[in-house]
C-alpha cells in the first residue's frame, strides 16, 4: 500500500498480513470455532531442492468436495501471477494426502504439517505448515461522525430494494450481531443516501465445496446500488472482474485477496460520485479504492457507469448501500460509512 492511499483513507493499515500457524482443527475462523475443512486454506513453507537449494513456497488448497482439493503452488501469497508454478488435484486418505496427477508421491499429512517427496526435476523433499492470515482491518472501528449502518442490533438503518416491498420489513436474518441474507429475500439497501464517502464492512462467504463460479458464495456490494464491488468465494483463483473483489465489467483486482470461505474479510472502500457541469454532461467518472484485506486492489478506478443489477442508473443523485442477495448464505458485520464533503 502507498503513502497516498493511507493518507487518502485515513485508516491505520497494518501492511504486514497476520501469520498464525495452527493445526488441522484451526483450518478456518467460524463464529462456532469448528473449521469448514481441516485441508482447505493457506499453507505456507519450502522445499529442498536436489542440489539443497531452500525454495519458499505459498499453496492455496480449494475445496472441492468429496475430500478433494486443487492445490495452486507459488513463491510467495499476494503478488498477481499469470500462472501458479504448479497447479495439481489431490485427496486425503487417513493421514495421506494423494496427489492425483502424481501417484508415486509420499506424502503424508500430521498435525497441520505436510511433509512430501515429489519426483519433479528440481525439487526433492517439501515442508508445508498451515497458516491462518486475517485481515489487519477486521474490527475496525468508525471515526468521529460516521455513520454505523450494522452494529449487529437490528435493520432499523435499511430497507427492501424493490421499491413496492419498502414497507414490508427487511427478509434477512441476524444471528448472534451478523446479518445473513435469505435466498429469495432479495437485496437490502440502506434509507440513507450518499454522494462521496469511506465505506467499511465485513463480510463472511459460505463453505460450498460443491458449487463452482459463479454460484460460490455469491453477494455484492452496490456503491449507491449502482457500482458493484464483487463478493464471491473465489479463493485460489485468478482473480477476475466476476470475482471477489473485482468491479464487474470494469476491472479486476490488482491481486486476488480473496480469504477462504468461512474466514471473515474486509473491505474498505473510497468513493467518489461522477461529476457534472452546468449543463448536466459527465464531466468525470465515478472513482473507485478498494482495500480487500488490508491491501489495495483498485487504487481511482474509473468506473464509467452502473454495472449490471444496479437499482438504478441516476447517477446524479446520491445512493445508498446495496447489498446483493444473490442465493447463498453469505453474511455482513461491522458496517460504517463516513461521508466526504465533495
Amino acid at each position: 500500500m502507498n503513502a497516498a492511499a493511507i493518507v487518502k483513507l485515513s485508516l491505520a493499515f497494518v501492511l504486514a498480513m497476520m501469520l498464525a500457524s495452527c493445526t488441522p482443527s484451526g483450518s478456518a475462523i467460524r463464529g462456532d470455532g469448528s473449521p469448514p475443512d481441516p485441508v482447505m486454506g493457506d499453507w505456507q513453507g519450502h522445499r529442498v531442492t536436489r542440489s539443497g537449494m531452500v525454495v519458499p513456497m505459498a499453496v492455496h488448497s480449494i475445496a472441492l468436495g468429496g475430500k478433494s482439493y486443487r492445490f495452486s503452488v507459488h513463491a510467495s501469497f499476494d503478488v498477481r501471477e499469470p500462472l501458479p508454478e504448479i497447479s495439481f488435484e489431490g485427496m486425503i486418505d487417513g493421514n495421506r494426502l494423494i496427489v492425483a496427477q502424481h501417484p508415486d508421491w509420499p506424502v503424508t499429512l500430521d498435525n497441520g504439517t505436510v511433509l512430501g517427496r515429489t519426483t519433479l526435476p528440481e525439487a526433492q523433499t517439501f515442508e508445508l505448515r498451515h497458516v491462518v492470515r486475517l485481515s489487519p482491518n477486521l474490527g475496525a472501528r468508525p471515526p468521529e461522525g460516521a455513520h454505523v449502518l450494522f452494529d449487529g442490533s437490528g435493520f432499523s438503518g435499511w430497507e427492501r430494494r424493490d421499491e413496492k416491498q419498502r414497507a414490508v420489513p427487511v427478509g434477512w436474518k441476524i444471528m448472534d450481531g451478523v446479518m445473513e441474507v435469505v435466498p429469495g429475500a432479495g437485496g437490502i439497501v440502506t434509507k440513507r443516501r450518499f454522494t462521496d464517502f469511506r465505506l467499511h464492512l465485513e463480510f463472511r462467504t459460505p463453505f460450498m465445496p460443491e458449487a463452482r463460479g459463479q454460484a460460490r458464495g455469491n453477494s455484492g456490494v452496490y456503491l449507491q446500488g449502482r457500482y458493484e464491488v464483487q463478493v464471491l468465494d473465489s479463493y485460489g483463483l485468478t482473480g477476475e472482474d466476476n470475482e471477489c473483489g473485482g468491479i464487474y465489467k470494469v476491472g479486476a483486482p490488482r491481486v486476488n485477496m480473496c480469504a477462504p470461505p468461512g474466514q471473515w474479510q474486509s473491505y474498505d472502500i473510497l468513493f467518489t460520485a461522477p461529476r457534472f457541469d452546468a449543463d448536466g454532461k459527465k464531466a468525470k467518472d465515478a472513482l473507485v479504492t478498494v482495500v480487500h484485506n488490508g491491501i489495495v486492489i483498485h487504487e481511482d478506478l474509473s468506473v464509467p457507469g452502473p454495472t449490471a443489477e444496479g437499482i438504478d442508473s441516476a447517477v446524479q443523485l446520491p445512493g445508498g448501500i446495496l447489498l446483493q442477495d444473490h442465493g447463498n448464505l453469505v453474511q455482513y458485520r461491522n458496517i460504517w460509512l463516513l461521508e466526504l464533503k465533495p
